[in-house]
């Protein structure tokens, strides 16, 4: 196969994005516990700045013209998609890149459950009740309570995303497509 050369700023983009949202994923395992109050505090701070980084994403994806590869809603595309699942059961994988397909579509995926994820967990920190939040009425506690569990089902989007993402790369490694080098390697 022939190895995707992906440009820096799409690079530097995957290894911010991928750095912290994995470590916002597995940090998230430890918040709930009430015995675990510093982990939720940096599990707040990294998903702000996850949400900086996924806001220049989304400014590189639509500078880019990337948003019909990630968003394809249309028949044509979604037909390629259905060609790339159909392609799985016969263990073939969808070439990897920037083409519509079932790649593109499963970023798109990723891209808007962590959007998700970035907008009801800035919501999140401006209510937190107690202090550090804009409210600390009653209200604020109560939206803090259902922000908290609209966020917790999008992590579990996020979850199937990024279990399916990591391995179709792994995968893709396997048979001799050298995706992590074409992802992670920070020159030409």
């Amino acid at each position: 196969m022939q190895p995707i050369l992906w440009d820096s700023g799409t690079r530097w983009l995957h290894i911010g994005l991928s750095t912290t949202l994995t470590f916002e994923l597995f940090g998230a395992l430890l918040v709930s516990d009430p015995n675990t109050r510093m982990y939720f505090i940096i599990h707040e701070w990294v998903g702000l700045l996850a949400t900086a980084i996924l806001m220049v994403e989304w400014l590189w994806i639509y500078a880019d013209g990337q948003s019909k590869i990630l968003l394809p809603w249309n028949s044509n595309a979604i037909s390629i998609i259905t060609t790339d699942i159909l392609a799985l059961f016969k263990g073939k994988l969808p070439q990897a890149g920037r083409a519509v397909g079932l790649p593109g579509f499963w970023h798109g995926i990723g891209i808007l459950s962590m959007t998700g994820l970035a907008i009801t967990g800035v919501l999140i920190f401006l209510v937190i009740p107690g202090g550090r939040g804009a409210s600390s009425s009653s209200a604020g506690a109560a939206a803090f309570t259902t922000l908290s569990g609209v966020h917790r089902e999008i992590s579990y989007v996020a979850w199937v995303y990024w279990i399916g993402h990591v391995s179709a790369a792994i995968l893709h490694q396997v048979r001799g497509d050298p995706v992590f080098r074409a992802i992670f390697l920070l020159r030409k």
